[in-house]
């Protein structure tokens, strides 16, 4: 029988196994023929279900385009020669019956693939190809086959071309074009990606790209991604369509950006930590609209007009977000962020940014009439809002890229300072309008400066970015809150100047501080120049503070040396440079002694800033240093800067008065008699009492030849003094320290000459001068208190002067008693004494004749003075009378001291001013001590 005839014989179910079997042994030529002459039993969608189950998928679809096509446009041909073609001897054998259960036992595929089974427009064919692609990648990894199956096809319907470009393309260039190195998923794993997922997935392969290869990711855009983002709109569908299904669990899903926000946040987020690939991604990839689909669009737009700005304005809206979250600091970041801004400039039509290392006077300006935002927050920097469409920093218009020009540009001018800040730190700090992070900004900013060794232009240049970071180069306010546009906006204009200047201080750079702030040769003067002044004392007063040695050759004081050097000439009549440069002058000569205080903590300059008697430390000195009081003139001069200085007060707010030489004088007399108070102690301290009686005598004489000097010329004023200094300034150091002097009681020194016979009685007298000098200067409520002493010093010395007496008179009548020889023998052996207490020079007499004669010179230089000196003094009380008679014997003193008459006399006046004081003095005083002394009243004494 024909072969012809056999086929017609055959049942549906023998047709159907036996075009399993033809497709099974990719026998394409007789499944045409079978399909074309028994179409009735093997419709279209059966066929396509036996090939797409039995056809061999590693079969070149060359093989089968054909009939394909035939199959596609429902125009089956048999073939040329369909009866060669045929062989039914597989089925023709099988019951009716056997062939019905086998057809039953198949287990065709759908046509639909799965992923795609809800979407209503594709056609049956259009599955078939789609499941069939799907196929051959599943169970071959021939995906380089799919693109001979489909292309072909392209034209059948539109759904089938979204697909091949969005779907099949971008897998097969990641694949075999791109990445044939690396592994990539399946068809059906690709075809399900959606959103974050799809992107990561895509980009994958660049995210950590470095050198040449970092060029690839506007590649991967133009080449994987725009193609993907052709199918957004299918893959949508699908999505909705798939929700439709589970309605419930669609209503609890959050809501998904779709697959352009995705792939712009893959851009932001990739920024922060890579921006060169982000900046090279926008730069190379000109957006939306740049889509490389191989040529198989045809013309097509699969993003309209509309869509397409929006999209444009909403990728350039990432490009300016990506440079909000740049956190790095370098300058290479920076020349990345400008060549970003360069990109947007160009994406909007904007004039493009000047060079990167544009000098400071081609800075940017800031002209806008408004603020960019009226209610600034830092949150509207975090990167999930950076890309809303209402963020007013991100969005892009003229006026969100000028301030994003502005901060760009203040990131370079502070890395030009050595003070690199990110532009996100900056933006924040903008937004977050802190007035104490704004000026710990500049204050860092200076410190490198400082710490840096910059010349005069530098810091001239510095100091014009600084500006500008300040104002952005407007002359404009737009808020009572601001005082500037800038960076450093919350700042005054004086408070930038004011740490600029101190900087320049701190740095050394006079000059130009003086070029700039008090001799400026164009312009205003920035700050008045109290300012000036109170900043530049400051910056000493800092050094001076903090200086560890008073020597103004060394350290903090030759630091505070040099600032007052530099700019007194510019400020000769201040008063508060005047009491600093007391003040140094003063710590100076006290670095020469040492001084440790409490604690065995070694003096500091700062110490005669907290002090509040500085004069108290000169005390301390004395007490140190052994012998130091013998600097008196040094330590008057100590004393008297210290007191004009005033450290103290010396940067009080108040500004102080100009003293006048007069009052100077007044506070340099007093300083001068507390210093050498305090030296006369120190003295006393160490036993030195001749140097404490030269003291007094020479250096605290009063005022006034009046003998009761008025209390009001011993007042002198001191400016700010504690309540002890001023106490002991009203009681006068000059009388306390001549009566301290006085009182001091110790054994004459060893050094006194051998021809002084008597130097107690010598010490006694200057103890009694001293107490002498002190009733003078002593003020009438306390001349008690130095008779008192005055008194005991007098009955020493009539003592003294009875028992000298006594032995004089003791001798004299042994002499008288005495047989001529007798007396030559003991004059030979008592004479050597006396002669020698006398002064004289003879060794022995040399007769009986001399020893007469020299008994009559002894009696003639002691008796006969002291009935003179009785008479001279009769009118005196009888106490006095047998003291004067008494003080013959003073005779005995060295040559040096005075005569006998002379003291006499010298007691005659202590007495009188000892009495006139007590006269002039109070009632009670007159009529009491002063009556028992033989004080006369004042109207007696006048009338004497």
């Amino acid at each position: 029988m024909a072969p012809l005839q056999k086929l017609q014989q055959l049942s549906g179910p023998h047709c159907v196994l036996l075009a399993v079997h033809y497709a099974t042994e990719s026998n394409i030529t007789s499944l045409r023929a079978l399909t074309a002459l028994r179409d009735a039993e093997l419709p279209l969608e059966l066929t396509l279900s036996i090939l797409l189950t039995y056809l061999p998928e590693e079969l070149d679809p060359a093989s089968y385009l054909e009939y394909l096509h035939e199959l596609a446009t429902g125009s089956r041909s048999p073939g040329k020669d369909p009866a060669a073609a045929l062989d039914t001897a597989s089925v023709e054998e099988l019951s009716i019956s056997r062939a019905k259960k086998r057809r039953k036992a198949l287990e065709l595929l759908p046509v639909a693939h799965s992923l795609y089974a809800a979407e209503e427009e594709l056609d049956v064919f259009s599955h078939f190809l789609i499941h069939r692609a799907h196929r051959i990648d599943a169970q071959t990894g021939l995906l380089d086959l799919v693109p001979q199956l489909i292309v072909p096809f392209l034209g059948h319907s539109e759904y089938l071309r979204t697909w091949f470009i969005s779907t099949a393309l971008p897998i097969l260039r990641l694949s075999y074009e791109y990445y044939p190195q690396s592994a990539t998923g399946s068809l059906d794993e690709f075809a399900q990606l959606k959103g974050k997922r799809a992107i990561d997935y895509q980009l994958s392969n660049v995210r950590h790209a470095s050198g040449e290869d970092i060029h690839h990711v506007a590649r991967d855009l133009k080449g994987v991604v725009a193609p993907w983002m052709c199918g957004a709109t299918e893959r949508k569908r699908r999505k909705l369509s798939s929700e439709g299904r589970r309605a419930s669990i669609a209503q609890d899903q959050a809501y998904e950006p779709d697959d352009w926000d995705c792939l712009f946040q893959w851009i932001l987020h990739t920024s922060k930590e890579h921006l060169q690939l982000a900046t090279t991604a926008i730069r190379e990839w000109d957006g939306p609209e740049d889509m490389d689909l191989g040529g198989h669009e045809e013309g097509r737009d699969y993003v309209d007009d509309e869509q397409q700005r929006r999209l444009e304005m909403r990728y350039a809206q990432t490009a300016l977000a990506c440079l909000y979250l740049v956190d790095k600091d370098d300058i290479t970041t920076l020349q990345t962020a400008h060549s970003l801004l360069e990109r947007i400039c160009d994406l909007l039509n904007y004039e493009p940014p000047p060079d990167i290392d544009v000098g400071v006077e081609s800075l940017l300006s800031y002209d806008l009439q408004e603020p960019l935002m009226n209610d600034p927050h830092p949150s509207i920097l975090q990167e999930h809002r950076l890309l809303e469409p209402d963020n007013v920093v991100t969005n892009p218009t003229e006026a969100s890229i000028q301030i994003l020009r502005l901060i760009l540009f203040s990131a370079c001018a502070l890395s030009s300072l050595n003070q690199p800040v990110s532009i996100r730190e900056l933006a924040k700090i903008s937004l977050r309008e802190d007035r104490s992070e704004q000026i710990s900004l500049l204050q860092k900013v200076l410190h490198k400066l400082t710490s840096s060794k910059r010349d005069n232009e530098h810091w001239t240049i510095a100091r014009h970015k600084l500006l500008w970071l300040w104002n952005w180069g407007a002359n404009t306010n737009y808020g009572t809150k601001h005082h500037a546009h800038g960076i450093l906006g919350m700042l005054e204009n004086s408070t930038i100047e004011t740490e600029i200047l101190t900087a320049l201080v701190e740095s050394s750079h006079y000059s130009l501080a003086v070029q700039i702030y008090i001799k400026p040769t164009s312009g205003e003067i920035p700050l008045s120049l109290d300012k000036v002044e109170r900043i530049v004392l400051t910056s000493a007063m800092h050094h001076y503070d903090n200086a560890s040695n008073g020597n103004r050759t060394r350290g903090g004081m030759k630091r505070a040396a040099e600032i007052i050097t530099a700019f007194a000439p510019h400020f000769s009549q201040s008063p508060r440079f005047q009491r600093t440069q007391a003040l140094l002058s003063a710590t100076h000569a006290m670095s020469f002694y040492s001084l440790i205080l409490q604690h065995g903590v070694p003096f500091q300059p700062v110490n005669i800033r907290v002090s509040s008697s500085p004069l108290s430390l000169i005390k301390k000195l004395l007490s140190q240093n052994k012998g130091s009081y013998t600097k008196l003139d040094d330590l008057i001069s100590i004393g008297q800067n210290l007191v004009i200085s005033m450290p103290a007060t010396i940067m009080d707010d108040e500004a102080p008065a100009p003293l006048d030489a007069s009052a100077i004088e007044r506070k340099k007399a007093a300083a001068e008699r507390r210093v050498i108070g305090m030296a006369i102690d120190a003295a006393l301290e160490e036993d030195d009492f001749e140097t404490a009686y030269s003291y007094v005598v020479n250096r605290l004489r009063p005022s006034s030849p009046s003998p009761t000097p008025s209390i009001s010329s011993q007042r002198f004023s001191f400016g700010s003094m504690d309540t002890d200094e001023q106490e002991d300034d009203a009681e006068d150091v000059a009388w306390k320290a001549a009566l301290r002097a006085g009182r001091h009681d110790s054994s004459p020194s060893s050094s006194w000459s051998h021809s002084a016979a008597r130097p107690d009685l010598r010490r006694l007298e200057q103890r009694m001068e001293l107490l002498s000098q002190a009733l003078l200067l002593a003020p009438p409520n306390r001349l008690e208190e130095v008779l008192s002493v005055w008194q005991q010093c007098e009955a020493e010395t009539t003592a003294l002067l009875a028992a000298e007496t006594a032995a004089e008179e003791r001798f004299n009548d042994a002499a008288d008693r005495k047989l001529p020889g007798t007396f030559i023998n003991e004059t030979m052996t008592v004479q050597p004494r006396r002669e020698v207490g006398r002064g004289a020079v003879e060794e022995a007499p040399m007769g009986l004749f001399d020893v007469a004669r020299g008994a009559a010179a002894a009696l003639t230089k002691s008796a006969f003075p002291l009935r003179g000196t009785a008479q001279a003094a009769s009118d005196t009380t009888s106490q006095d009378n047998n003291m004067s008679s008494s003080r013959a014997s003073m005779d005995f003193s060295d040559s040096g001291s005075m005569s006998h008459e002379d003291r006499v006399r010298k007691r005659d006046m202590v007495a009188s001013a000892a009495t006139g004081a007590l006269a002039s003095g109070t009632g009670a005083l007159a009529s009491g001590l002063g009556w028992m002394l033989g004080a006369k009243p004042v109207q007696d004494q006048e009338r004497d």
